[in-house]
């Protein structure tokens, strides 16, 4: 292996760790006495202060929720919406479902026709 090479697969072996730092994800959670809601957006591409200030504020009204950061988004999702974009930016994000397995057919739809993302069911 010749020393550039070597370097090279080291400078990148010593940064994978770091790339763990970046992960971020939130989890929401209705805190209120309405139908329970409860869902988690894992970060993708979006910058980490414009995915916390603004992708991580659910906007119900009159509903109140609980936002927490956390760096990857909990098991027993039923369903992900995985690479979902949002309307005019093409930044991405994976969203986690855990409320309610009825809703899985129409999320199902708003996945893949409006968020352009890619429905997956994990394993249980």
């Amino acid at each position: 292996m010749r020393p550039t090479r070597f370097i090279y697969t080291l400078f990148l072996l010593l940064l994978l760790p770091f790339s763990q730092l970046f992960a971020a994800a939130c989890l929401i959670e209705s805190n209120d006495d309405e139908f329970p809601i409860r869902l988690c957006q894992q970060n993708m591409t979006i910058p980490d202060n414009l995915f916390h200030d603004s992708f991580c504020q659910p906007q119900i009204p009159d509903r109140s929720f609980a936002v927490s950061q956390v760096e990857s988004c909990p098991d027993g999702a039923y369903g992900v919406c995985s690479g979902a974009h949002t309307e005019g930016v093409g930044y991405q994000q994976s969203i986690f479902y855990y409320s309610d397995p009825d809703d899985a057919p129409y999320l199902k739809v708003y996945c893949e026709e409006i968020s352009q993302g890619e429905w997956q069911v994990p394993d249980q």
